[in-house]
């Protein structure tokens, strides 16, 4: 089976995501389909609904609904439903909520609090994979739920919670107890390579040509691939992108409106404004009031 290399906060720019997926089949909707991945950030999956197999290092195993899993950076894994999910006529739902944290915000802070010595050293286990069940298991699930609609603050405390409940917890065990030696043969996922490429200079045109090149791939290979994976095209998803970036300049700083249109890739202030007001419904100068900053 292929490795796909890949990484989860470009997508989601969250360093700590939650999302419930309500599908006909399990899969994330970051790949298009379930396909064996690995990436850096940790990984917490409750199976709310559903049944099949599931791959996690080298174990191989049954996944049923009420199934929780904690994996650490790197481990690859997936979820593949059972084929019953698959038939033309199924009406059968698979119900998952999954948590997405990225290390490299949070582990520089928990290693210099001696009170969470006991969350690092599970954090390490976790390149084990870690079931949980019992009680553990449901406390976690209630507190998953309950966090899926959250955001701020209340997210972070949530996830410190729960880090430090799998911590102190006996109802676990690892999934797997070998070591991992390059499980299958690996590719590294282009659309990240793409995505990077993006925001490294989302303030300089960007051609179609050079982000095929930059993915390895042929204009109508790209095209097709990049549609697959966002389900827009491209030139959708580089205005999208555009437009959140200039959104943070107009909070963040005080420039001319001209000036942060240059530094959105636009050449023209007029062009920069009318796409601006079709993904907002404003004008960037209304946004800029609407936030509490009115010195344009």
């Amino acid at each position: 089976m292929r490795l796909l290399q890949t990484e989860i906060t470009p997508f989601t720019n969250n360093s700590l995501h939650i999302e419930f997926r309500d599908q006909a089949y399990l899969f994330s909707p970051l790949h298009g389909r379930p396909c064996f991945h690995s990436h850096p950030e940790l990984e917490l999956v409750f199976i709310v609904e559903g049944y099949g197999k599931r791959i996690i290092g080298n174990n191989v195993s049954h996944y049923e609904s009420g199934d929780m899993v904690f994996i650490g950076p790197n481990v690859p894994h997936i979820w593949l439903s059972d084929p019953a999910f698959y038939k033309k006529d199924s009406i059968m739902r698979s119900k998952v909520i999954v948590m997405y944290i990225n290390p490299k915000i949070f582990e520089p802070m928990l290693a210099f609090v001696t009170e969470f010595d006991g969350v690092n050293e599970m954090l390490q286990q976790a390149a084990k994979g870690i079931n949980i069940f019992g009680e553990t298991r449901n406390s976690i699930s209630e507190k998953l739920i309950a966090l899926s609609s959250k955001s701020g603050f209340e997210k972070a405390i949530g996830f410190l919670q729960i880090m430090h409940m799998i911590s102190i917890s006996e109802d676990r065990n690892f999934i797997y107890t070998d070591e991992l030696n390059n499980p299958a043969s690996q590719n590294s996922d282009r659309l990240i390579e793409v995505i990077k490429y993006i925001k490294e200079n989302i303030e300089k045109p960007i051609s179609l040509k050079k982000v095929a090149e930059v993915a390895c791939m042929t204009l109508p290979s790209f095209c097709r691939f990049f549609k697959s994976r966002t389900k827009m095209r491209f030139s959708q998803y580089l205005a999208d992108a555009r437009m959140t970036h200039a959104r943070k300049l107009l909070i963040e700083i005080d420039k001319p409106i001209s000036e942060i249109a240059y530094m959105c890739g636009f050449n023209s202030n007029s062009h920069f404004c009318k796409v601006f007001k079709d993904h907002t419904k404003q004008s960037p100068y209304q946004y800029k009031c609407s936030i509490g900053n009115s010195s344009v």
